[in-house]
């Protein structure tokens, strides 16, 4: 099963998002109440 891509939040980091492109993690993390 795969997972859309998307802004999730980090299992690193709860209180950061990041984009996943279906395949990993891209680009730097955001705080997870930014819009």
């Amino acid at each position: 099963m795969s997972v859309a891509p998307g802004w999730y939040v980090d299992p690193a980091d709860p209180q950061t998002r990041r984009y996943w492109d279906g395949e990993g993690w891209i680009g730097a993390p955001i705080p997870v109440d930014a819009t």
